[in-house]
C-alpha cells in the first residue's frame, strides 16, 4: 500500500513538472513570436526593462497569493492595498517624512491590512471571497479619502530607487526583489514544514487540524505575508509612475488571479506550483505588453484579459472533471 501511494505522490509531481515545463515552452514560442512581429521594438531595452518593472510587482504579489490559494483561500483585496499604499506613500512624503521612514509605514500598512483579512478569515470565520471583496472597497475608499480623489507626486530618492533603480547599473532592483520572493517563497513551499502544511491543509483542512496543524495560524500568517507583498507592489508601482492615487492597482487582482491559476494553482486548494506561478506571470506580462506596443485599444486588453480569465478557470474545471472520470 506504501508503494502504491508513493508511486500515486511521484506521479503527481511529474504532472505538475509536465504542466509547468509546457507553460515555460509555450513562453519562449510566444516571446519568439512577439519579438518577430513587433521588431524592432519589443525585443529591445527601451521595451525589456520597463516589461519586467512592470511585472515584477504582479509577479511579487503573485508568489505569496499562491500560498494563500494553495491553503484554500483567495484575496481579493491586492489591488484595494496597492492604491491605499500608493495614496499613502505620496500623502506621507508631502509631509516632509524621509523616504526610509514612509517605507517603513507602507510596509507595516500592508501587514495590518493582510492581518485584518487574516483575522476576518480565521478567527470571525468570513469567506474569503466575501471578506476579501469588501476590505477590497474599503483600502480603496480610504484611498480615495486620503488623496480626495486626486493624484499626488510621489518623488524621493528611496521611493525611486524601489522601482527605478539599478544593481550595478545593470540589473534593475524591482527584477532583484522578484526573484528573491520567488527564491524564498519556492525553498518555503517545496522544501520546509511549513509548505507541507499550507499543502495539507488546503487538500483537507479538516484532517489537517486533526493531525495537529495550527490552521488558522498558518491561514493569518499567509494573509499577513500577502497584505505584505501588496504593499511592496504598491510602493514599487508608485516609483515607477512617481504618482500616488487611488486608481493605481485597479483591476490587478484579477490579473494575478488569472495568473497563479494559469500556472495551476487549484481554485479549491492543495495543488499548486511557485514555478508555474512565474510562468504565469510572464505569459500573461508578454501577451499585455504586446498587445500594448501594437497599439490596441485598452478596452480590447480589457476583453483580453477577461477572456483569458474564463478560458484558464474553464480549462482548470474540464481538466478536473476528467481526472474525476478517471477516478
Amino acid at each position: 500500500m506504501a508503494e502504491i501511494k508513493a508511486a500515486e505522490v511521484l506521479g503527481r509531481k511529474k504532472s505538475r513538472l509536465n504542466n509547468t515545463a509546457t507553460l515555460f515552452i509555450i513562453l519562449v514560442a510566444m516571446f519568439g513570436v512577439f519579438s518577430y512581429v513587433g521588431r524592432p521594438f519589443f525585443f529591445s531595452k527601451l521595451n525589456i526593462i520597463p516589461m519586467l518593472n512592470n511585472l515584477s510587482f504582479i509577479g511579487i504579489i503573485a508568489a505569496v497569493l499562491t500560498m494563500v490559494m494553495v491553503s484554500g483561500e483567495i484575496d481579493f483585496s491586492v489591488g484595494g492595498n496597492i492604491g491605499l499604499t500608493a495614496c499613502l506613500v505620496a500623502l506621507l512624503l508631502s509631509k516632509g517624512l524621509p523616504g526610509w521612514l514612509v517605507v517603513i509605514i507602507a510596509l507595516s500598512g500592508g501587514l495590518l491590512m493582510g492581518a485584518f483579512n487574516g483575522m476576518l478569515v480565521t478567527v470571525i470565520g468570513v469567506n474569503s471571497i466575501i471578506a476579501t471583496i469588501g476590505t477590497m472597497f474599503i483600502w480603496r475608499g480610504i484611498g480615495y479619502t486620503l488623496s480626495n480623489g486626486e493624484s499626488m507626486l510621489a518623488i524621493n530618492p528611496v521611493i525611486d530607487f524601489i522601482g527605478r533603480g539599478f544593481i550595478f547599473k545593470v540589473i534593475p532592483f524591482p527584477i532583484v526583489l522578484l526573484v528573491i520572493i520567488f527564491v524564498v517563497t519556492y525553498v518555503t513551499m517545496s522544501h520546509s514544514k511549513w509548505g507541507r502544511k499550507i499543502y495539507a491543509i488546503g487538500a483537507n483542512p479538516l484532517a489537517s487540524y486533526l493531525s495537529g496543524i495550527n490552521v488558522k495560524k498558518v491561514k493569518f500568517v499567509s494573509f499577513l505575508l500577502c497584505g505584505l507583498t501588496a504593499s511592496l507592489g504598491g510602493l514599487i508601482l508608485t516609483s515607477l509612475s512617481a504618482v500616488g492615487m487611488p486608481q493605481h492597482g485597479q483591476g490587478l487582482e484579477l490579473v494575478v488571479v488569472s495568473s497563479i491559476i494559469l500556472g495551476g494553482t487549484a481554485l479549491g486548494g492543495g495543488k499548486g506550483q511557485i514555478l508555474g506561478t512565474l510562468a504565469g506571470v510572464l505569459i500573461l506580462s508578454i501577451l499585455y505588453n504586446f498587445l500594448t506596443i501594437m497599439n490596441v485599444y485598452y478596452f480590447y486588453i480589457q476583453i483580453v484579459q477577461g477572456s483569458v480569465l474564463i478560458l484558464v478557470v474553464s480549462t482548470y474545471e474540464i481538466r478536473q472533471a476528467m481526472a474525476r472520470r478517471r477516478i
